[in-house]
């Protein structure tokens, strides 16, 4: 007899059982209780097999965190579609590339993202869009996906390790990379938040990230899968963020940089203690993660992790060992190799290394980069640091060949950025560093050689970057200067930092 593993709709499935009559998911003024999920989940899935899926083909979603976005990615779980979970905040142009790479045959988004699609359109062959708002000359309603029919499908069921979702990564070299996730590596986080946090701590969830971002991702279908409560915003407000964090009673949320300040301001002027909440977790400064200990009773947790790793791969609370990035979860290991990919002693520094069950499948049509990526049998993260005698993880920087800044909780590649500002008629030369910035944690600053008689503006340059690519990569900053350090014909990323990186 064949062994089927446990899969999200079969959690699915379990709590509208086990759980009836509890509320699961809250979207605005729709709420939806686990009993009613897969009466959402079955219609949708039977209609995307009537409007011609098949396993293994794409959809695209281009939305803003709503219930429908949920319920989608519910139902390709049933049905082996590959959702193709796009960054709302990147350009058309960027869009583009993800779309021509993975060919989803369709298209589902939101009334307030039409032009996007519209510039989109030539990228699906037979123009099949969905929106969830009003059909328009250009889409479809969504009712249109949906069967009448809520009884549960006969077909079987696809494999928990077959790929479920498309996450695009940052572009180093202006390409970015659509790394493919299975039901596996995202159950597999659900584990450690699990694990990690307590049953208790998951029970109430704020969706303040959105949900092609990965935490955002992992901590909804985290707490779904424990019989949680999901609650979504729309778009953040730190005002409607706390408002719902009392009215809900929600225990916890995923932040970045500048979301938990945000959150704790609002907090401070309405006078809550946010008395349900026990963990906020993720990336932040030390006076954010002090003033959620010294003003309320919530816990931060700290960690390492990527799109590539589904979320952490280590973690623990910031407070047991200030400055780290904690220690390996219970689904993966951590390790630290030199340029031969042998492991190096305790205390020095080398790229982390990753491997478990939260590791993603491959990155979509790039066997090459998937390849180096995952050599050796451990995915590369591209990271330097440090592992300590118990196994803490002390993070140092990025790859010198895959320079990162973070900025807000996005990642940007220097290199995309400067690709762009280099086809500047007026721009001979250029490096893109990332300095510190209270707000977003890192900002993005262009230092720029211009051609002689130039009178460029920095709100020119701006405006020009932004135009081509997301406006979370604009540069913050902008200089003008005589010339760059160079060495062997290449700019001197480390002495611009030490020049201009204030």
């Amino acid at each position: 007899m064949a062994i089927r593993e446990h899969s999200i709709y079969d959690c699915i499935m379990r709590n509208a059982l086990n759980l009836s009559g509890e509320t699961a998911l809250v979207s605005g003024d729709l709420r939806l209780t686990f009993s009613e999920i897969p009466i959402h989940v079955n219609c949708l899935a039977r209609g995307l097999l009537n409007t011609g899926f098949e396993k293994g083909d794409r959809i695209a979603v281009l939305l803003n965190n709503c219930a429908e976005f949920a319920l989608l990615l519910a139902a390709c779980t049933r049905v082996g579609v590959i959702a193709v979970c796009l960054n709302t905040r990147t350009s058309a142009g960027e869009m583009r590339m993800v779309l021509k790479s993975t060919k989803p045959k369709a298209l589902l988004f939101q009334t307030s993202f039409e032009q996007q699609a519209e510039e989109l359109r030539d990228v699906f062959p037979h123009h099949q869009f969905y929106c969830i708002d009003e059909a328009s000359i250009l889409s479809t309603s969504f009712d249109q996906l949906l069967d009448e029919n809520p009884a549960p499908l006969t077909e079987p069921q696809p494999s928990v390790d077959e790929g479920w979702l498309i996450i695009p990564t940052a572009a180093v070299d202006g390409v970015p990379k659509g790394a493919l996730l299975s039901q596996r590596n995202v159950m597999a986080s659900a584990a450690v938040h699990l694990n990690h946090f307590g049953l208790e701590a998951i029970k109430g969830n704020l969706i303040a990230l959105p949900i092609f971002h990965v935490m955002g991702l992992t901590s909804a279908w985290a707490t779904f899968i424990s019989g949680g409560k999901n609650v979504l915003i729309k778009q953040f407000d730190e005002k409607e963020a706390v408002r719902l964090i009392e009215a809900e009673q929600l225990t916890y949320f995923a932040s970045v940089q500048p979301i938990l300040e945000r959150v704790l301001d609002s907090a401070k002027e309405t006078g809550s203690v946010l008395k349900s909440l026990q963990v906020v977790y993720g990336l932040d400064g030390p006076q954010n993660i002090k003033r959620l200990q010294e003003e309320t009773k919530a816990v931060f947790w700290t960690g390492f992790g990527q799109a590539e790793t589904t979320s952490f791969v280590t973690a623990s609370p910031a407070s047991e060992r200030q400055g780290t990035s904690g220690q390996a979860t219970l689904v993966n290991s951590v390790a630290i190799v030199n340029e031969l990919d042998e492991q190096v002693p305790t205390g020095e520094e080398g790229e982390i290394v990753v491997r478990g069950e939260n590791i993603f499948l491959k990155y979509w049509e790039m066997p090459e980069a998937t390849a180096y990526s995952q050599r050796n049998s451990w995915h590369h993260t591209g990271d330097i640091g440090r592992l300590d005698d118990d196994g803490y993880l002390w993070y140092v920087k990025r790859k010198a060949e895959k320079e990162l800044i973070k900025t807000g909780g996005e990642n940007v590649y220097p290199g995309e950025v400067e690709s762009v500002l280099l086809k500047h008629v007026e721009i001979d030369d250029c490096c893109v560093i990332g300095v510190p910035d209270k707000t977003w944690g890192e900002a993005v600053k262009a230092i720029c050689v211009t051609k002689e008689g130039s009178k460029l503006s920095e709100k020119a340059v701006r405006d020009y970057v932004g135009e081509q690519i997301a406006g979370f990569k604009k540069p913050r900053k902008v200089v003008f200067v005589e010339g760059l350090p160079r060495e062997n014909d290449e700019v001197d990323r480390e002495a611009a930092k030490a020049k201009w990186g204030e």
